[in-house]
């Protein structure tokens, strides 16, 4: 049947984790078996695992506050502090691509050992960085191993789950890592202002070493990934071209080297046209760039970029404006990204579900609208404006965002032919970091335009406000070209016309009322209930020659769906493809087809069974059944009275109606 939501736990369950994770709730199954099916060390590998994933994102949104404040510490201004950020996002942009590489030629034990001592270090180094220099070679260092560890951690906590788990336990692990980042903001203003903003790398390095000593323990290598040649030619024309590029995006305010930014520009929009150039040549590139020839993907992709452009951006001025012209400290300005952050999360657990039942224009349209009321607003922050104001408008930006960025990007990976879509996430998330890393540069950048708008004689607070200002005015700018590309590009798919939209079985012989469902269902329609096994219903489905059954709880409701769909994908060797959100990886099932069947028959039915099932009631017009069916290409649908269930409506039960029907059409006839 349909599964409308990838967690399929019954009930929460507290694990014990290491201090910055205390909270997250875990599921159990009905075995009340920890972690869905995991026990022992695999448990601790999975906690090991995850921690050090969400130590990665929480670093990721840690800085933000900390900022004015390392610009007044270490005598920077705001275009030359945002290097912090910006070379963040580029450097990972550069990495994401080599993972393919190194992953194929390290074990998964090395890598993420390695990646998280080199996480360490590089915090190490920010903390005692004694120029901006060395602070900015820390932060290059941790992107260097975020890049690295991130997409493999997902891929590794994957395969840790028994198989008929790893779609629940994924959904769990996406609904933590979801709400991480609205976590470091908060906790970065607190400790700027009570301890200074070098107890952020420390805190950072010794979560490192943790997170390296118990993966030492109790981490081992997982996955089989197949080798990827190594292109130096497309590394050197990527890197190059995205820091030159860069370079001169965030000294173009510098009208003392006009000259340099504009050459500089130049250099860097060639290289990486010979990047992507040499792409379509190489046989196994870095990136499908060639997908971007499909118009809805190419949409997808500038539009987003726009969209992190000014969301990154955004993060990094707001606590400039925060603490340098409202006169607020770093904690505050962590406080007023908390709403934005918690509400976004939230709304993007909802977004995708609202996609598939609204389609996106009904999603990206007021998303935009939203997102660019609340960009027009900030243009007109003052330096009078309240706290409460400047957290309101920046979470109904986040909230707007939240409908734009999940949408768009379905829309636009289903726009493409199957067998692009395994190479849409890592082109996707590169121009993610690019556009981040980019936008931060731009917007920032206008910043250092203060002395030449800024009224003549202005105090310093002024000239602060002035180049602040511009920069909402530029962001506000990247929202409004992002809301006009939606309206214009961004439409739902055109679904085929047919020939009678609103037809009914009404007039047909023999029928001298509208057909309702229960007319075409199966009374006598197969069911279990719960606390079957896989062997009863193999069982069941032999006797009774049907591809699916429902399954019943004890007052007769459809609590799952089991077809033989579900056993043959568990039983048929899997190519398991994952991400992070950064990376993408296939890894090949290293399970016998005998340990395969061996597990297979005791499992409970609920196991692999779909939960979340969609059934039709018994009196509607068959229209909507036959709907259902087509669209959501399944054989099955159950059907209910009353919540109770009834029998069940297939595509062999309409097939048989309709040639009853044909035949009595003809009897007429002669």
């Amino acid at each position: 049947m349909l599964i409308e939501s990838p967690i399929r736990c019954k009930k929460p369950y507290r694990v014990s984790l290491p201090f910055w994770t205390v909270g997250l709730s875990f599921m159990r199954d009905g075995k009340n078996r920890f972690m869905l099916g995991l026990q022992g060390k695999q448990k601790m590998m999975v906690i090991v695992l995850l921690s050090g994933t969400l130590l990665a994102v929480l670093n990721m949104t840690l800085l933000s506050p900390a900022l004015p404040t390392i610009m007044a510490d270490l005598q920077v201004g705001a275009t030359t502090v945002q290097w912090l950020t910006s070379g963040y996002s580029l450097v990972e942009a550069v990495v994401i691509p080599l993972n393919a590489f190194l992953v194929g030629r390290f074990s998964t034990r090395k890598l993420f050992i390695g990646g998280m001592t080199w996480f360490g270090l590089g915090s190490l180094v920010g903390a005692m960085a004694p120029s901006f220099g060395f602070l900015l070679l820390g932060r290059i260092m941790q992107a260097m191993a975020t890049g690295v560890v991130m997409p493999m951690v997902f891929t590794l906590i994957l395969l840790s789950f028994p198989r008929e788990k790893r779609g629940s336990a994924m959904g769990v692990v996406g609904l933590i890592i979801s709400f991480a980042p609205a976590i470091g903001p908060s906790l970065s203003g607190v400790l700027v202002d009570t301890v200074g903003w070098r107890v952020l790398f420390m805190m950072i390095a010794a979560l490192a070493v943790v997170v390296v000593i118990f993966a030492a323990i109790c981490l081992k290598n997982g996955g089989i990934f197949e080798r990827a040649p190594f292109d130096a030619l497309s590394v050197i024309f990527m890197s190059t071209g995205m820091v030159s590029l860069l370079y001169g995006l965030s000294t173009f305010s510098n009208m003392q080297n006009i000259v340099q930014t504009v050459v500089m520009i130049v250099c860097g929009l060639a290289l990486l046209g010979l990047f992507c150039w040499r792409q379509t040549r190489l046989e196994t590139p870095m990136l499908r760039v060639e997908i971007l020839k499909q118009r809805e993907y190419r949409t997808t992709v500038i539009l987003i970029a726009l969209i992190q452009a000014s969301l990154v951006g955004g993060e990094v001025v707001l606590p400039i404006y925060v603490q340098q012209v409202l006169g607020g400290n770093a904690t505050i300005s962590g406080l007023l990204m908390l709403p934005s952050a918690i509400i976004g999360a939230i709304a993007g657990l909802f977004a995708g579900r609202l996609f598939d039942r609204y389609g996106v224009r009904k999603l990206v349209v007021p998303g935009a609208l939203i997102t660019g009321g609340a960009g027009f607003f900030l243009t007109t922050y003052g330096m009078d404006t309240s706290f409460v104001e400047v957290c309101i408008v920046f979470t109904i930006s986040g909230l707007g965002m939240q409908f734009l960025v999940t949408p768009l990007n379905t829309w636009g990976v289903n726009s493409l032919d199957n067998r692009m879509i395994q190479h849409s996430t890592p082109l996707g998330n590169t121009t993610n970091q690019v556009g981040a890393s980019f936008g931060t540069a731009i917007i920032v950048s206008l910043t250092g335009l203060a002395p030449v708008f800024a009224p003549a004689g202005a105090d310093a607070l002024t000239v602060t406000y002035t180049g602040v200002h511009l920069a909402f005015v530029g962001m506000f700018s990247m929202l409004m070209v992002a809301m006009v590309g939606i309206l214009i590009f961004v439409r739902n798919p055109k679904k085929a016309e047919t020939a009678a939209e609103t037809s009914t079985l009404e007039g047909m012989p023999g029928v001298d009322r509208a057909w309702a469902v229960a007319d075409l269902m199966n009374p006598n329609s197969s069911r279990l209930t719960v606390g079957a096994t896989v062997r009863d219903a193999i069982g069941l489905m032999k006797q009774t020659e049907t591809s699916g059954i429902t399954i019943l709880n004890e007052t007769g409701n459809p609590v799952g769906f089991v077809s033989d769909g579900d056993i043959l994908k568990y039983l048929g060797r899997q190519e398991i493809r994952t991400n992070d959100g950064m990376g993408y990886f296939t890894i090949a099932d290293s399970e016998s087809m005998q340990d395969r069947l061996t597990s297979l028959f005791n499992l409970d039915v609920m196991d692999i069974a779909t939960k979340n099932v969609i059934s039709v009631d018994a009196g509607t017009d068959p229209e909507e059944a036959f709907k259902m069916l087509a669209e959501r290409r399944i054989k099955k649908l159950p059907v209910t009275r009353d919540g109770i269930y009834v029998g069940a409506i297939s595509r062999r039960n309409v097939i048989s109606v309709l040639g009853s029907i044909e035949q009595s059409n003809l009897a007429q006839a002669e």
